[in-house]
């Protein structure tokens, strides 16, 4: 059973995949904060919309040919510069000055038109036509690609394929205008076949968009507001259920804290805070997880570390604290920490106990003189 397919059809379905997915970026632009390129993308599909009504106008024999092939060929090459521009800011979060040269292409394009009269002949004006369109889809999806390092979303791969393959079915097109004997399908199916993938890019780029705010929810949901480390729902999550050999938890405590506050103000606190976050985690290995736990305790999670080492890393923090200065309104404000090391020595240990011995080591580093780091023993058990 062979499908025939109308060029009249397949220009009105080509015309409200565009439309549809306009409407999906206006909505998704109103929803959103910072744009992301949804407008420069509405703009781009609504451009391809209005390209593909004057060409089925035109079939229709109800506008000349001068009128509706010009007029859909700039139209087609606005569209897919808007489209292009509309990736780079999607894809990358900015867009780069020369990206903007891409609106360049529809005054060059019209030019060629009204010089040469290229789009009065049909398969000259379908080869430059879908020439543009294979263009920007091909370096939309290589852009989409190659960003991908800097934002790991799920959604993002199958982005780049539906445009990678709107690119190649744009490729198929031409062959079929230019040597229809060896194209693998006619003109009008690769034109159809596109038709699917113009939904798909709108629906990805919607699910990119959403999955984008999830993550951003996550981060805020994650984050101490203040210092701008990880939270105590944060730290917790980056435990182990049960912690083995060689894991070790140092609890820091910011000593005499209260005094900060009370002599110099809460907002001398907050900067105290601050400076020690950014210290500390200038001064981690990699791996290591480090949050604040709530007021002035921090704590910091470390894997495949010896109870020497563990203690050493204490000592090495107290060390760059009590060598930070916080000036705050021409105030210099000395620090010093306290930290109790809990290191595992056994095949396995339970957060709860890790978190037992730690917290009794960072009592007896206070109960001490404070300013050290002590590594928790069974005799500071028995003391505590």
């Amino acid at each position: 059973m062979t499908v025939h397919l109308d060029l009249a059809t397949v220009l009105l379905l080509h015309q409200c995949s565009f439309l549809v997915g306009a409407l999906c970026f206006v909505y998704m632009r109103l929803q959103s904060r910072g744009g992301e390129g949804l407008g420069a993308l509405a703009a781009g599909y609504f451009s391809l919309a209005l390209a593909s009504s004057l060409a089925g106008l035109g079939e229709q024999h109800l506008l000349t040919v001068a009128v509706w092939g010009s007029g859909s060929v700039i139209l087609g090459a606005t569209g897919y510069a808007l489209f292009w521009i509309g990736v780079r800011r999607l894809s990358s979060g900015r867009l780069r000055r020369m990206d903007w040269w891409a609106l360049a292409i529809p005054a060059v394009v019209a030019t060629l038109a009204f010089t040469t009269e290229f789009h009065l002949v049909s398969h000259v004006r379908g080869s430059v036509g879908n020439g543009l369109a294979f263009s920007s889809l091909a370096a939309s999806a290589i852009s989409v690609l190659k960003d991908r390092a800097q934002e790991r979303l799920p959604a993002r791969f199958l982005l780049a394929i539906s445009i990678g393959l709107g690119a190649l079915l744009a490729l198929l097109v031409i062959l079929g205008l230019l040597a229809p004997d060896i194209a693998p399908m006619t003109p009008i199916w690769a034109f159809f076949l596109r038709i699917m993938c113009q939904f798909g890019v709108a629906l990805f780029v919607v699910i990119i968009v959403t999955e984008r705010t999830e993550a951003e929810l996550r981060c805020l949901a994650d984050t101490d507001m203040l210092t701008g480390i990880g939270n105590r729902r944060w730290f917790m999550s980056r435990l182990p259920r049960t912690a083995v050999e060689g894991n070790a938890l140092l609890l820091m405590d910011l000593d005499f804290f209260k005094q900060v506050n009370d002599r110099f103000g809460h907002d001398a606190g907050d900067a105290v805070l601050v400076s020690f976050a950014e210290a500390i985690s200038r001064n981690l290995p990699s791996g290591a997880s480090f949050g604040r736990l709530g007021g002035e305790e921090f704590g910091l999670y470390l894997s495949r570390i010896a109870a020497s080492d563990a203690r050493a890393m204490g000592e090495r923090l107290r060390n760059v604290v009590r060598d930070l200065i916080v000036e705050h309104c021409g105030e210099r404000i000395p620090l010093t920490v306290s930290i109790g090391v809990a290191a595992v020595t056994q095949p396995q240990c339970s957060l709860a106990d890790l978190f037992k011995m730690a917290d009794a080591a960072l009592y007896a580093a206070k109960d001490s003189g404070r300013d050290r780091a002590v590594l928790f023993e069974p005799s500071i058990r028995v003391a505590a």
